[in-house]
């Protein structure tokens, strides 16, 4: 703000300077076009002194006297104190008295003998006249060209001084107090962006930079909330399309349950104990089913903080099934396929909500009939390779420490494939390729909830060959 002030200041003054260097040289220009005048006068004045002495013509020598007064008055009128043609302009002035005295002389003695020798004086004040005319016009001349050198350099001076040198200290002191700040400030941006920090901090004094830090800090926290609040939207929206394969996992544990009741009821005084006991056992393990059923829907619907733990694969993918089973269509062939007594170290309900994301969009690929598979491995060198290629082709998201094992998750389908211009849009939010259908945010939030458990998530798809879902997990 001051380096601004100080500029308009800066500005105005040498603005004040030019105008008035602009003011002296239209002055000089005016007095250099009087001169001129003055000079054309003097030239008619000869004209008509040699047309006199020629012709002897009355009317020449009353037009010479009107330009002697008309030479006169404008010496009279115009001031030249002060200037550096004063001292011609009066020598000027006294050789032209003289050259009119010598000319009023000659009217008297026109038919004299020694008129000869009075008009030899005439031409030679003439010619004074002339020379002192040449000379002020001249000297004029230069003294304006001279004024338009001094202003230009000194502009040059005033401008380098006043502009360039300040401007060029603006420019460092810009860069030393705002551009380093913002460019760290874009660096931690895109380390956001990339998951890898979630806050900022700047060293800066400047109070807008301080501010516009304090300002994106507090927008993030808000979009961490939004976000959240996102996820668990997503997750409440599955909830709905999954009542049906809910409803058909709990009807066959309450229909066994029912069946033993009745058969119970009807055979309680015939039935042997150890009859009764196999019915009520029955009952036992259905109601447990049953709860199980509802724990793991109450499990994955529930909001809580990341919670990591040694979750058994097997028993991952199993119950995300359970929870989808009923949007299978009967012609899906569903193949699992896990490693015996693999274990994932992650929040299970986030993981769960990745594979029941990645698993419906397979089904949806596969239409009514097909194959999709689920892999569970752990780490190998082959899937290390082929991590590393993908990742060059930009078909993944999120990072992985190459110096420590992770797990590895597959979801697989043989359905259309992806097309090559949409892969690196999948994973943006809000990016769909079903018309009125999905919101877009489903892989978008798996590839938040896979960041948020350190890992990374790649895809593999073939036009007309299917596509393949990587996710790469720590194993700790």
């Amino acid at each position: 703000m001051l380096f601004y002030i100080s500029g308009i200041l800066v500005t105005i003054g040498l603005s004040v300077v030019v105008l008035y260097d602009i003011w002296l040289i239209k002055q000089k220009i005016e007095v250099e076009e009087s001169i001129f005048n003055l000079f054309e006068t003097i030239q008619e004045i000869r004209r008509t002194e040699k047309n006199f002495f020629l012709y002897r013509n009355e009317t020449d020598y009353r037009d010479n006297l009107e330009y002697i007064k008309t030479v006169k008055n404008f010496i009279t009128d115009q001031k030249f104190e002060g200037l550096k043609i004063e001292k011609s302009i009066k020598e000027l002035s006294n050789t032209l008295q003289i050259y009119e005295l010598l000319m009023l002389q000659l009217k008297e003695k026109i038919n004299s003998p020694s008129v000869h020798n009075l008009e030899q004086s005439i031409r030679e004040k003439g010619k004074m006249l002339t020379h002192i005319a040449e000379n002020i016009k001249t000297t004029e001349r230069r003294l304006i060209k001279d004024s338009l050198n001094n202003i230009l350099k000194y502009s040059i001076f005033l401008i380098i001084i006043f502009f360039v040198i300040p401007f060029i200290s603006f420019g460092l002191g810009l860069t030393r107090l705002i551009s380093k700040p913002l460019k760290e400030l874009e660096d931690k941006m895109k380390k956001i962006a990339e998951g890898k920090i979630y806050s900022i901090e700047v060293k800066s004094n400047d109070k807008e930079i301080l501010s516009l830090v304090d300002t994106f800090n507090k927008v993030l926290k808000e979009l961490e909330s939004k976000q959240k609040q996102l996820i668990q939207a997503e997750k409440l929206s599955s909830l709905g399309t999954l009542l049906s394969g809910i409803a058909h996992e709990l009807n066959n544990p309450l229909s066994n349950i029912s069946t033993s009741c009745q058969i119970l009821i009807e055979e309680f005084e015939e039935a042997d104990t150890e009859y009764k006991k196999e019915l009520l056992h029955a009952i036992e393990s259905q109601t447990e089913r049953a709860k199980n059923i509802i724990k793991t829907v109450l499990d994955f619907s529930r909001r809580k903080e990341l919670q990591k733990e040694n979750i058994s694969a097997q028993n991952l993918i199993e119950e995300t099934i359970v929870l989808i089973k009923g949007e299978i269509p009967t012609k899906i062939n569903l193949i699992i396929d896990v490693e015996e007594n693999l274990t994932i170290y992650a929040d299970k309900q986030r993981i769960q909500q990745v594979l029941l994301n990645l698993i419906k969009n397979a089904i949806q690929a596969s239409a009514l009939q097909g194959e999709v598979k689920i892999r569970a491995y752990s780490y190998s060198q082959e899937a290390l390779d082929k991590y590393l290629f993908l990742k060059k082709e930009g078909k993944c998201v999120g990072e992985i420490s190459l110096n420590k094992e992770f797990v590895i998750l597959e979801v697989k389908d043989n359905g259309p494939g992806i097309p090559q211009e949409n892969i690196s849009k999948i994973f943006e939010p809000f990016f769909t390729t079903k018309e009125n259908k999905g919101s877009g945010l489903g892989l978008f939030i798996t590839q938040e909830l896979i960041k948020d458990h350190d890992g990374c998530i790649c895809v593999d798809s073939t036009p007309g060959q299917g596509t393949t879902f990587i996710v790469m997990l720590p194993r700790r």
